[in-house]
């Protein structure tokens, strides 16, 4: 099991946040306690706060002199998004300090503080999502085919035409995989699940007729509505990130869709959402789709 890069991500904005917010923060601590000392740590905060801005200022200057000469494949809208978000960051050394010494009452502090580090993670995630997408080069894409009937009867010889709708459903992690079949009939739903391990062929294979038809209604209009999703990254890892193939076959209409979703410990919420309610619809898995970069 590796760190995926979300999770550095969510390390680099914590650093960050201690980097540019909370040392002002502790400066202006200083200045409201001390009696003795108040002015060299007024003064200290102050400069702190101005450098960790003119810091900021300066950093992504340097990016708005390179966004001039940015290759063509580089999307310019994104690229000011994010040199414009990086500006607006360094407002937050600044406003930290300030308000940390302001006279006014300790709840409206408090108050514009909170506001000052919401807007600055706010601020962050949009810095992060436009650099990736105005100089990412790794596209992370999900896919949506609608096929006919048949090739999903052709495909899954064991599932039921006589349902009203089926649900094929595999979801990888590594050496191990599970497959769930969901069958809707008029009166009843039942499901059928295999659990599958590199050095096994099957294991742990279940049957059940009691699901709840609200969650499983739910799942189907996922499946129905969903559409396919796209991140860029830097770069790309080794890993072998936690995926899923999932079909829904609609004996009514004739028609079939399938959903091919990579990736889903890095990018993609909309299909982590649906695969996890898939997860959480077979109970007596462990089985866990969506976390973990293995190296299997």
């Amino acid at each position: 099991m590796e760190p995926t890069e979300p999770l550095f991500a969510i390390i680099a904005k914590i650093v960050l946040i201690i980097i540019f917010a909370i040392i002002p923060f502790v400066f202006g601590i200083f200045v409201n306690i001390s009696t003795k000392h108040r002015k060299p740590f007024l003064i200290a905060g102050r400069v702190v706060s101005i450098l960790s801005a003119i810091f900021i200022a300066v950093g992504h200057s340097v990016v708005i002199a390179y966004s001039i000469v940015i290759p063509m494949d580089a999307w310019p809208f994104y690229v000011y998004a994010c040199c414009f978000c990086g500006l607006t960051m360094g407002v937050l050394p600044l406003s930290t300090f300030y308000f940390t010494t302001s006279k006014k009452s300790k709840k409206r502090r408090a108050c514009y503080l909170a506001i000052s580090f919401i807007a600055f993670s706010l601020i962050l995630s949009g810095y992060e999502a436009s650099y990736n997408r105005a100089y990412g080069k790794i596209a992370y894409q999900t896919e949506r085919q609608d096929l006919s009937i048949n090739d999903f009867y052709a495909n899954h010889p064991e599932a039921d035409k006589n349902g009203e709708i089926n649900v094929s459903a595999s979801l990888y992690n590594g050496g191990e995989w599970l497959t769930a079949n969901i069958s809707v009939y008029k009166d009843s739903i039942v499901l059928k699940t295999k659990e599958h391990h590199y050095d096994i062929s099957e294991t742990d294979s279940c049957y059940r007729n009691d699901l709840p038809p609200n969650q499983v209604q739910d799942i189907i209009e996922e499946i129905i509505y969903y559409e396919p999703e796209i991140e860029y990254s830097q770069g790309k890892d080794m890993c072998l990130h936690p995926s899923a193939t999932i079909e829904l076959a609609d004996n009514k209409k004739a028609t079939t869709v399938k959903l091919l979703l990579p990736d889903l410990d890095g990018y993609h919420p909309n299909a982590q959402r649906l695969v996890k309610k898939i997860n959480n619809l077979i109970k007596d898995s462990k089985f866990d789709p969506t976390k973990g970069c293995r190296n299997d």
